[in-house]
């Protein structure tokens, strides 16, 4: 809910239950004027603000805003049951960093696999793949839930597609090690391609969830960046340095957003 709406429905509510202002801010320390402001449409409040005047209120944020979790598209798809969203993105976060831990083999991993030949190379090659993918589809699939939660439609259908574009390209570099390698350069520069494209939809899905400030915004105009470098091939090596950065950032966002829940 947008202002002047929002302003509207805190004063509805707030005069329902026969509070003034002074009273409200007694109950929930918010500054006076910060209330007055919320109620005018002046400004629009963060989400825990609104959740302390409400609590003050004794109104539940979820029932009054509606932001329960509506099962998304992909629900079925990755296993996702909407009772266990914080425990799911929990370990989202989890795999999220041991995606950026196997982050590191798996780029070591792609600038030898050129020169190695060896059967034992082939198979810890295939081993760090398989587990850099599983590691990313629990990791995005935490992306999913949180578009489905906050009504993102473009965050869940791009994190998914990351998912499903890695399962593709991981089957493809393994593959690749036995057959095809005539095609390496054509995989690679398609590769690029599909995760630039991904990369900005990302960013932009990202920058939209607005309760989250200066985090959400700046880990979507990493994602947007990053995909920017992949699109333009040669500038790549800048997006092998930003995708590392991001992801971290990725990583706190999806705790940020885990723990908002928790409190909620």
């Amino acid at each position: 809910m947008k202002q002047p709406e929002l302003g509207k429905k805190i004063l509805e509510l707030r005069k329902q239950k026969g509070f003034t202002q002074e009273e409200l801010v007694e109950q929930c320390n918010i500054n006076v004027r910060t209330i007055q402001r919320i109620e005018a449409g002046d400004v629009s409040p963060r989400s825990y603000t609104i959740k302390a005047i409400l609590e003050a209120l004794g109104f539940n944020y979820e029932e009054v805003f509606e932001e329960q979790y509506t099962p998304g598209k992909f629900d079925a798809i990755l296993g996702i049951d909407k009772n266990k969203i914080y425990k799911q993105l929990n370990v989202a976060m989890v795999f999220g960093i041991i995606y950026f831990i196997a982050g590191f083999f798996e780029v070591g991993a792609e600038i030898i696999s050129f020169e190695k030949e060896t059967t034992i190379f082939k198979i810890t090659y295939s081993i760090i793949k398989v587990i850099s993918f599983i590691a990313l589809g629990f990791f995005f699939r935490g992306f999913v839930i949180v578009g489905a939660l906050y009504k993102n439609y473009l965050l869940q259908i791009s994190a998914f597609l990351i998912i499903s574009f890695t399962l593709f390209f991981s089957v493809l570099d393994i593959t690749s090690l036995f057959i095809w390698k005539d095609f390496l350069e054509i995989f690679a520069l398609s590769k690029l391609i599909a995760y630039g494209v991904l990369s900005i939809l990302l960013g932009i899905a990202i920058k939209r969830l607005v309760d989250f400030g200066d985090l959400a915004r700046w880990t979507g105009i990493l994602e947007i960046i990053t995909g920017i470098c992949l699109l333009a091939v040669l500038l790549s090596p800048i997006a092998l340095v930003t995708q590392f950065i991001v992801e971290i950032f990725e990583i706190i966002l999806i705790y940020r957003i885990a723990s908002s829940i928790k409190k909620a």
